[in-house]
């Protein structure tokens, strides 16, 4: 369960790191000339309290299969999608809502999504690869 939650909070900062980018990436191309206020610098990590909800609530105590863990991917990366698509439009439906914007998001979320994914598979094997190296040097001593 800490490692559950440690991995959580490294999601956490890389999320808020990668909404950053997608933010300033979408509104050179969509608004190049509007002005932000300093109420924007929250959204990324509202963006990223929203993003990690999925992740704490799919929590398994037991080992997954690799197609329980494609399948578990896939849940969270939809169930993001839709929290933030509900967060930033509200309740109140898609009927009217800017189709460039709407796009943005949901792509902004997917590769904001795969990037975590990414990080996290890079930072989880250099972990591995250190400690595979320690346990060969440890062996390598005791011989």
């Amino acid at each position: 369960m800490r490692e559950h939650i440690k991995n959580n909070l490294m999601s956490f900062f890389i999320i808020v790191t990668l909404v950053n980018i997608a933010i300033f990436i979408c509104g050179i191309v969509l608004a190049p000339d509007e002005k932000l206020g300093y109420t924007a610098f929250i959204v990324p990590v509202i963006d990223g309290l929203l993003g990690v909800i999925p992740g704490l609530v799919m929590y398994s105590k037991r080992e997954l299969t690799v197609r329980q863990m494609i399948v578990r991917d896939i849940i969270q990366l939809l169930s993001i999608e839709l929290i933030i698509l509900v967060f930033t439009f509200g309740f109140s439906g898609f009927s009217n809502v800017d189709v460039s914007k709407f796009l943005a998001i949901v792509l902004s979320v997917a590769f904001v999504y795969v990037g975590v994914v990414v990080i996290m598979y890079l930072l989880d094997f250099r972990t591995a690869k250190k400690m595979t190296d320690d346990l060969k040097a440890f062996q390598k001593s005791n011989n």
